[in-house]
Parts: C-alpha cells; sequence; structure tokens
C-alpha cells in the first residue's frame, strides 16, 4: 500500500526534521530545516565552495532581504518561487513578504489535519491486516513527529539538531501516563533510558544487580531496543530506531529480547 508524503526531511542524516515548507539549497539542490539549509551548516556538496573562495577578502557576505522594511540576510540565498525575489528566513514565506502571486488555502491548519488523520487511518488498517513492520514503523514516527516537538520534555540546553524525539508508553506498574521526550542523539541506549526514567518518574534499579532492569522496546513489535552501549545515531543510521518512535519502557529480566504483552500498551 502506497502513502501520500507529508512535507520533506531536512537531508542531514542527524536531523531528519519533517517540514510542511523546506528551504532548498541553491547550491546542491536538496532541502533542509531552517536550522541547516545554510550551506556550511549541511557540509554542501555544491558550487558553495567555489563562491566561497570569490568572496574571499570581501569579509561576511550576505544575501540581503528584498523586503524594502527589512535590513536583514542571510548566508545563503532563499528566492521565492512564485516571484524569484530573495528574502530573509522570517519573510520567506509568500503571506510574510505580500508576494503578489500568493494564493491563501482555504484552511491550511485543517487541511494538514485532515492529511494526517487519514494517514493514521491507513496506518491503522494496514497494521491490522499485515501488522506494523519497519516501514509502517518509519511512516508512523514521520507523522508523529509534529505532534511530539509541540510538547516534549527534556533537557532545554540541548541543541535542536542533537534532539531525537520518541513517545513513551510508561511501565504497567506506573501510575505515570505516555510521555513525548527529547534526548541526544549522541548519547547511549542506557543513557537515554536513565532520562526517560527520571522524567517519567519511574523507579530505575539498572545499577542493582539482582533487579529487574528498564528496558526499551518498539512499541510495533516488542522487540528490545539494544544493545545499552549502542548510540542512537548509530541506530538511526541503520533503521532499526526513528525520530518520533513510540517505544514502551519497562521492567523485564535483564535477558529479555522481546515484550511479549506490546499490544496491551495503549498510548
Amino acid at each position: 500500500m502506497e502513502f501520500p508524503e507529508v512535507g520533506e526531511q531536512c537531508k542531514v542524516s542527524s536531523c531528519r526534521q519533517l517540514d510542511f515548507l523546506p528551504i532548498k539549497c541553491q547550491f546542491c539542490g536538496d532541502k533542509f530545516c531552517q536550522h541547516h539549509f545554510v550551506p556550511q551548516h549541511h557540509s554542501c556538496m555544491g558550487s558553495y565552495d567555489v563562491i566561497k573562495e570569490k568572496e574571499c577578502g570581501k569579509g561576511d557576505h550576505r544575501y540581503p532581504c528584498e523586503l524594502k522594511e527589512c535590513t536583514g540576510g542571510e548566508l545563503a540565498p532563499i528566492i521565492c518561487p512564485a516571484c524569484s525575489k530573495n528574502f530573509c528566513l522570517t519573510h520567506r514565506h509568500q503571506v510574510d513578504h505580500c508576494c503578489p502571486h500568493y494564493q491563501p488555502p482555504t484552511n491550511p491548519m485543517a487541511e494538514a489535519g485532515v492529511k494526517l488523520q487519514e494517514i493514521t487511518n491507513q496506518l491503522e488498517a494496514a497494521s491490522s491486516k499485515k501488522g506494523q513492520g519497519r516501514k509502517s514503523d518509519k511512516l508512523a514516527a514521520k507523522v508523529q513527529l509534529m505532534k511530539l516537538k509541540q510538547h516534549a520534555s527534556g533537557d532545554s540546553k540541548l541543541p535542536q539538531e542533537e534532539r531525537l524525539y520518541f513517545l513513551v508508553l510508561p511501565p504497567k506498574s506506573s501510575s505515570s501516563s505516555s510521555l513525548a521526550v527529547f534526548v541526544s542523539h549522541h548519547w547511549s541506549v542506557g543513557r537515554a533510558i536513565d532520562v526517560i526514567a527520571a522524567l517519567a518518574k519511574v523507579a530505575n534499579h539498572n545499577n542493582v544487580t539482582d533487579a529487574d532492569k528498564l528496558v526499551l522496546f518498539r512499541a510495533s513489535d516488542g522487540s528490545r531496543v539494544a544493545p545499552l552501549d549502542k548510540i542512537l545515531n548509530t541506530l538511526l543510521d541503520d533503521q532499526e530506531l526513528y525520530n518520533g518512535q513510540t517505544l514502551i519502557l519497562e521492567y523485564v529480566a535483564q535477558d529479555t529480547a522481546v515484550l511479549a504483552s506490546f499490544k496491551d500498551y495503549k498510548a
């Protein structure tokens, strides 16, 4: 079954942020989020280095915003595809620079909500027939990521480009409800568990020899997110984990590889 695409993901592998309005790099042609569209922020492989050499000795070069009342500019050009003028990040959207070719949608938020709900319904239908595998994990995470970013808990000092977002379902013995969290993609699985347990206010006895261990499982199939020393970014690159995925936190015996009762956990 094919699913419609919703926006585009930032091409930076450590980010992969889903954006309804991604910014296209004028040098390499790839699309990025607002944090990585500048060439030096995504290791641009286009003609940026040539242009940068030409500008050498001229001081900092900025592409000025063409909105009359704006004095801002950016290190890379942001061209409006409708009017072909250059704008700063603040005024890049058509509505923000009063683009003469702008055609306002009837209700953009409602249309986006309907589209997300349609995808969610399709995912649920496909899951009931075939079971959720890695492909549906990826799409479900992509859709859920936008929601998680609005209310996730975590260390506010973590840079945006380092953050991985998860919806965590707490242990059955806990009175806590499901929790949206973010962690660093530089952390190990073990460190992420420690931080998530603290955010969810769940007792953590992973340093006690004979105690059951807190372990993360994928909510789609009950498989364990392991080993504990594995770096999250490596799991992300290998597509064993997805930004925005739903995970289960549960106490189990140390050698448990699959959570048999994973279907009993609800968000």
